[in-house]
């Protein structure tokens, strides 16, 4: 995690609220205030990435962040022996209808290893302020419907999304021997025999804010684009704003086009089935939880 102090906080304070036994976060940042500003916290394991920490898995502070990733991820998957755990990133919210984490994961079949809850993307409206919508992954036709000119910016497997469509993981403990990576463990059957997945249609949905804030998204444009967080298209066209006359303004155009949706396209979105619409109070529950 690499966040300013008030989105650590946030993202604490929401899944402390859905009930998790206890928070590891691994802070790419050794010197990160949110470090220092969590410690003693009795469900939060803050741990500073040194170079020691990354010497102790076989690597160097300047491996490829998602080599590291996926290596820190099992490192702490495999100090639990029994439970779930689930990987997100700082912007990810794992949010239910009718139902808690604990009577979903009661639910999932022993021969299960993991869970994986699909994604719901933010997109930003002057509409009903008291709320945050979001869209859901669709199907070609739909995106067509209702990006028009834009649907070549969001690619041709990201199904209307900016960032991921498959979601993140729960991952069952005790298995030895696996290994994890981003979205889901590595070496699960293609037939689906390892994996249950949940989406819309569930009423589960990984709430993705990916753009959601026009600073953080500015600050790791570069970042995304190099690390192939984005498609090559999309690559290609934040390139091309970088280099423009006037690269903030480019930039900032660019970003409306992504993530902010215009009255019509929101409707749009809603007459497809494709709008979640969630009541967020995020700062709320920071502020409760650590009188942020």
């Amino acid at each position: 995690m690499n966040e300013p102090l008030a989105e650590v906080l946030k993202f604490c304070a929401w899944y402390l609220e859905r009930g998790a036994h206890e928070l590891v976060i691994c802070f790419d940042n050794p010197d990160d205030p949110a470090i220092a500003r969590l410690a003693g916290h009795p469900r939060i394991r803050a741990i500073p990435c040194t170079a020691a920490f990354w010497g102790a898995l076989d690597l160097t502070p300047d491996v490829a962040f998602v080599t590291r990733q996926n290596a820190a991820l099992t490192w702490i998957y495999h100090q639990y022996p029994d439970g779930w755990l689930l990987n997100v990133d700082a912007d990810e919210f794992l949010y239910l209808v009718g139902r808690d984490v604990a009577d979903l994961l009661a639910e999932v079949p022993a021969e299960k290893k993991s869970l994986r809850v699909r994604t719901a993307e933010r997109v930003l409206t002057e509409e009903n302020p008291t709320c945050a919508h979001f869209r859901l992954p669709m199907a070609r036709p739909v995106r067509r419907a209702v990006y028009g000119e834009d649907a070549p910016l969001f690619g041709p497997r990201r199904e209307g999304l900016v960032g991921h469509s498959h979601g993140k993981s729960f991952v069952r403990s005790g298995i030895r021997g696996l290994v994890l990576r981003q979205h889901w463990p590595r070496g699960l059957r293609d037939d689906g025999a390892d994996e249950l997945v949940l989406g819309h249609q569930d009423r589960a949905y990984l709430l993705h804010m990916i753009g959601a804030r026009y600073d953080i998204w500015r600050d790791k444009v570069t970042w995304r684009s190099a690390s192939r967080g984005f498609t090559t298209g999309l690559t290609e066209r934040i390139a091309a704003a970088q280099v423009a006359p006037a690269p903030e303004e480019a930039l900032r155009g660019l970003h409306r086009r992504l993530h902010a949706a215009t009255p019509a396209r929101l409707s749009a979105l809603r007459a497809r089935d494709v709008l979640l619409t969630v009541p967020l109070e995020l700062d709320a529950l920071a502020e409760a939880h650590f009188g942020a």
